[in-house]
């Protein structure tokens, strides 16, 4: 291994970029978008829209924060799981400019649950790690 810390480092690198983009996507459902008129007009039941902005927006926030880590990331990545399913299923989108993004943060959010927080995060102060 080339550095003895390189799953630390990895693990605080996916945090910060996935926790981040969980922050950025899940703030509006939970404020401007509450009545979910976009996501129901395509298909989705309006109950799930907080739901979504809850688990992005907290979720994002306790990865960034390294907080429960392994958990998150499996909550995470089984809620991309479910959009990109609607995503293919109910919006017809296409795989590029449509559900990437989604593929790729169900990806990391696993990876995360693999390697854990690490020893920059709340997991590792605590004892989780």
């Amino acid at each position: 291994m080339l550095f003895p810390q390189s799953l630390d480092l990895a693990s605080i690198l996916l945090r910060l970029a996935i926790g981040s983009l969980f922050l950025y996507h899940g703030y509006p459902k939970l404020t401007k978008m509450r009545k979910g008129e976009w996501m129901k007009q395509v298909g989705m039941p309006s109950a799930l829209v907080p739901f979504g902005g809850f688990v992005e927006f907290f979720g994002g926030l306790g990865l960034l924060l390294g907080l429960l880590t392994p958990i998150l990331g499996v909550l995470s990545a089984l809620w991309m799981l479910s959009t990109t399913w609607f995503s293919i299923a109910k919006v017809k989108k296409k795989f590029m400019g449509g559900y990437e993004l989604d593929i790729v943060l169900l990806i990391a959010a696993l990876a995360l649950a693999f390697i854990g927080g690490g020893a920059f995060s709340i997991d590792h102060l605590i004892g989780l790690a």
